[in-house]
């Protein structure tokens, strides 16, 4: 389907954004996508490796590596297309600059689907729909 991405071999399918947000190569990252004139960008990725223990606020701190001066805005579990997940949201800075940033964590089976948007906290909100809109494409393959 054209504006779908779909894998198989990670069971699931999510719509890709539109307007102003362009594909973009970024290492570790099923999709990625930027908006040069919010300077921002959001990034999807698979991971059904082996099932990651623990709690998922735990699980999910992965997608805040390498983030200084961390400060929490928001956490909360939540809901998708009946699998667990967690959306965080906080403000920190990357090379030294000012970010908002929401990450969102599902967990299904031995997969983790992260999701991460990063914008400076002048443009955030701006984007901030086309990111839930980009979440909640996520979708699970029948018999996955």
């Amino acid at each position: 389907m054209e504006g779908i991405y779909r894998d198989a071999a990670h069971g699931y399918q999510i719509r890709i954004p539109t307007g102003p947000w362009l594909a973009i190569a970024v290492d570790g990252a099923a999709v990625a996508f930027r908006a040069p004139e919010l300077q921002a960008a959001m990034a999807f990725s698979a991971d059904c490796k082996a099932a990651e223990p623990g709690e998922l606020p735990w699980v999910a701190r992965h997608l805040f590596f390498g983030l200084k001066a961390k400060r929490l805005q928001s956490r909360e579990a939540i809901r998708l297309r009946d699998t667990p997940g967690i959306r965080t949201r906080l403000v920190a800075r990357l090379d030294e600059v000012p970010v908002e940033v929401e990450g969102v964590t599902l967990r299904r089976g031995d997969c983790l689907y992260d999701f991460m948007y990063v914008a400076p906290p002048a443009t955030f909100a701006r984007g901030q729909a086309d990111f839930q809109a980009f979440v909640e494409s996520w979708t699970p393959l029948a018999g996955e």
